[in-house]
């Protein structure tokens, strides 16, 4: 018995359902001989009489609408697969996993991701937390599409290429006599409350280079270990501080302002994906909206390389 094929379970519930082999042969886009064919075919396949031929007329017979309950279940099912890879190839249906660190992951990554699932509600996110030394732990155990480090990884089992540069920026109450300037000096922070990020953070040492550099030496009045945390201290009036460009996102002006820094400090960030396995397709799309992302609020902050005019 040769087995049958979906073509011809399609041609089946195609003339169930409409009564007829024209109109089947109309909703299947194809000749009424070949709709005829695969009836004929089908019934080979199952071993009985499908349809009574009466004045030409098919008439199901009692073994097909049996029949008719079960490959409607398999049409629908093959409908669904469909619909599904549509979806997938289409970029509107999967799972997408991220691991980066905190500046990127409180504010950033939130903001893009939402415009970026706003026309996917069938995308499932999944956003982890990490320390730039342990985001490289998360993508080896293959819990994230991709991950985003301050750390450069020579792991074999990573793939670990520059994704771009971070900036400090000078965070300000908005009624600082500071804050009517487009650029600090850091030189000009002689004598401010500082708020500092604790030695363990890895802009530490770039803050410190770029004070350095300008001459200027501070005492933090108050040290903390998020970039957020800073940020509030300095809304309600405890002080400046210097915090990554990416922790501008979502604060008013009526709470912060925010100011490029000179001389400049920045940070590299570090793209890690498998070296075993390529990035899925919706991962890439999210990779894109927030490399995107990342780089507009970088624009904001990029000054010339000549001092500011106080």
């Amino acid at each position: 018995m040769v087995r049958a094929n979906i073509r011809q379970i399609e041609a089946f519930n195609a003339v169930m359902k409409s009564g007829s082999v024209t109109k089947a042969a109309s909703s299947l886009f194809i000749s009424q001989p070949a709709v005829s064919k695969m009836i004929r075919a089908f019934e080979r396949s199952c071993g009985f009489a499908l349809f009574n031929r009466s004045s030409g007329r098919l008439v199901p017979t009692h073994e097909a609408r049996r029949l008719f309950l079960e490959t409607e279940k398999l049409i629908t099912g093959v409908a669904r697969i469909e619909n599904t890879a549509r979806a997938i190839r289409d970029l509107e249906r999967g799972e997408v996993s991220v691991v980066t660190f905190p500046a990127i992951s409180l504010r950033v990554l939130p903001l893009l991701a939402a415009r970026f699932l706003a026309d996917r509600p069938d995308v499932k996110l999944s956003i982890m937390t990490r320390t730039s030394n342990n985001v490289s732990e998360a993508m080896l155990t293959r819990a994230a599409d991709f991950g985003i480090s301050l750390i450069r990884s020579d792991h074999p089992g990573l793939r670990c290429r520059l994704f771009g540069e971070c900036s400090m920026v000078c965070a300000l109450p908005p009624g600082h006599p500071l804050a009517r300037r487009d650029v600090i000096d850091l030189g000009d922070l002689s004598g401010e409350r500082l708020i500092s990020l604790g030695r363990d953070d890895l802009s530490s040492a770039v803050v410190q280079d770029a004070f350095d550099r300008a001459g200027v030496q501070l005492d933090a009045s108050i040290s903390v270990q998020m970039a957020d945390t800073a940020c509030m201290f300095v809304r309600e009036g405890q002080g400046i501080s210097l915090v990554p460009s990416l922790t501008t996102v979502g604060w008013g002006a009526d709470e912060l302002v925010f100011r490029p820094i000179h001389p400049r400090a920045t940070m590299r960030m570090w793209l890690y994906t498998s070296a075993y396995e390529s990035m899925p397709a919706l991962a890439r799309k999210l990779l894109d909206t927030l490399e995107s992302g990342i780089d507009g609020i970088e624009t904001q902050f990029r000054v010339d390389p000549a001092p500011p005019v106080p």
